[in-house]
């Protein structure tokens, strides 16, 4: 009997990520900024192969116009991907079909956009020639493809430890208690034989940095990100080339931060750079230079550039939100360097300008126009605004249909009615920015206490109190779990009095809550 998995490790369900990069709103920006243009039209048709849990899939349905099409092997994913399909009634088919037999369906329509987030790295060589048949047959022109993977040189170090943790996990007897007390037998084994004083940590110091920090991650990513039969992590170049028998070019990669020559390169890294004659040339150079061990790209079916004006027009059309309160605003940026921070005088009036009018998206060209931010040249704004997407701080905005905003509320009122009990949801549906939104449980709860009609700070502690006494929790505030009812409650007030000031009029601008609520 053929093994339904092919190889890939199904004994722990999928995490619950959300990956906005997936999105087409997310996408067409890239391309946009890259001057090339893309046929993703307002409401496209988009094809995600291994959606896992169904999360990014179905905040894009539900926060976007089009039609939605996913494939997952696991039933089980499919089966808590439809429930939440449900809730929000967007256009989606979802199915458990294997990538082979989905290709096969002669009911399968033309795919402006087909995007897999880390599958690439994990599938054999019969599905990976399944999926660029796919790109190659139901990608429309101008259509396009993303792909996410881990690749080289970055994972030279790392894939020994890999294997070892295989190894750990296929020769250990089977603990009794399920399949991550066999992933805990498995990291055991790797610390053993790293604390053993051998000669591959010793002369592998990254290696063994790795093996020492496998632990903190949840089971569920070990298992799905190490235990997979097959393993396949290329070189840039070759997925370029591999990706070309579809008719595909390399545009950019979808992590916005990677265009941010002063986070991620020395100026002799710079220099060498310029120096290199085709994108393929580049990015390959690049990824030695930072050392790249994952790769998020888009690709383009047939690439065509847009002229400097038309994209200097497009650019100073396109609108943005934040996409979080000024407070969460950290001005620190991570890159391949390290870490920086944020001129204040270029940063701090922008972001003031975006919370302005309650919040309401503005234009790059109205933004340009504000008495705080005129004297900024035209592309030092657009860097800026590259870099807050880039952080997560701002989102690109448009204005969505009335359909669009019942279908977010829908999906919403599942998240909420999981804080109280059950799997809890880490996103809202967020319509203007055709995606999700970040907000951890208290946000959730209160603003299930708004929507059931409390209007200040106490009353909303209150109700958010009820529940976690039902559910025997407590709030944490520095790690630390309070004990007293005073406490908690002092803290909820507190908590509550930002959601009014801050959080309420964020969610209005975002169309998670409406006007006149």
């Amino acid at each position: 009997m053929m093994d339904w998995t092919e190889g890939y490790y199904a004994d722990l369900d999928y995490t619950s990520g959300y990956y906005h990069e997936l999105g087409p709103a997310h996408l067409r920006f890239c391309c946009l900024l890259s001057g090339v243009h893309c046929e993703i039209p307002e409401a496209p048709t988009v094809l995600e192969l291994g959606f896992g849990q169904g999360i990014s899939i179905n905040l894009h349905a539900a926060a976007g116009e089009g039609r939605f099409w996913g494939v997952d092997f696991n039933p089980a994913h499919v089966v808590h991907a439809r429930e939440l399909a449900a809730a929000s009634g967007a256009d989606l088919q979802l199915t458990d079909d294997s990538f082979a037999e989905f290709a096969r369906r002669t009911d399968l329509p033309m795919f402006d956009v087909i995007v897999l987030h880390g599958v690439w790295s994990w599938v054999s060589d019969a599905n990976r020639a399944v999926i660029i048949e796919l790109a190659r047959s139901r990608l429309r022109p101008g259509g396009v493809f993303y792909l996410s993977y881990n690749c080289q040189p970055g994972w030279a170090a790392r894939s020994p430890v890999r294997h070892l943790l295989n190894l750990g996990h296929d020769h250990a007897a089977r603990p009794a208690d399920g399949p991550a007390a066999a992933l805990d037998s498995a990291l055991a084994f790797v610390e053993e034989v790293a604390a053993a004083e051998g000669r591959f940590f010793s002369d592998n110091r990254a290696a063994a940095a790795h093996a020492g920090k496998l632990a903190q991650n949840s089971r569920r990513y070990l298992g799905h990100e190490y235990l997979n039969t097959h393993w396949h992590v290329p070189y840039f170049s070759e997925v370029a080339a591999t990706l070309g028998e579809a008719k595909l070019t390399f545009v950019s990669s979808a992590r916005l931060l990677d265009r941010v020559n002063d986070l991620n390169l020395q100026p002799a890294s710079v220099a060498l750079l310029d120096r290199q004659k085709t994108p393929v040339l580049r990015e390959s150079v690049r990824d030695y230079l930072v050392n790249q061990r994952f790769r998020p790209d888009i690709f383009i079916k047939g690439a065509v550039p847009m002229s400097a004006t038309e994209q200097a027009e497009r650019i100073g059309a396109t609108a943005f939100v934040l996409a979080c309160g000024l407070d969460e605003i950290d001005f620190r940026v991570t890159g391949a360097l390290g870490e920086a921070t944020l001129a204040e005088a270029t940063y701090k009036p922008l972001v003031l300008g975006l919370e302005g009018d309650g919040y309401r998206p503005k234009s790059v060209a109205g933004l340009a126009n504000l008495p705080d931010l005129g004297a900024m040249r035209r592309a030092d704004l657009v860097s800026a605004l590259m870099v807050l997407a880039g952080m997560g701080v701002i989102r690109p905005a448009r204005t969505p249909s009335p359909e669009v905003i019942a279908r977010c509320e829908s999906y919403n009122r599942l998240v909420l009615e999981r804080a109280v009990s059950g799997r809890h949801l880490k996103h809202l549906a967020a319509p203007v920015t055709e995606g999700g939104i970040l907000s951890n449980r208290s946000a959730q709860l209160l603003l299930r206490a708004w929507l059931a009609g409390a209007r200040d700070a106490d009353s909303m502690a209150q109700e958010t109190w009820s529940i976690f006494r039902k559910t025997n929790e407590r709030v944490t505030r520095d790690d630390q779990e309070l004990a007293g009812e005073g406490e908690n409650l002092a803290v909820l007030t507190e908590m509550a009095g930002r959601f009014l000031r801050q959080t309420v009029p964020l969610y209005r601008a975002l169309g998670i809550l409406r006007a006149e609520n």
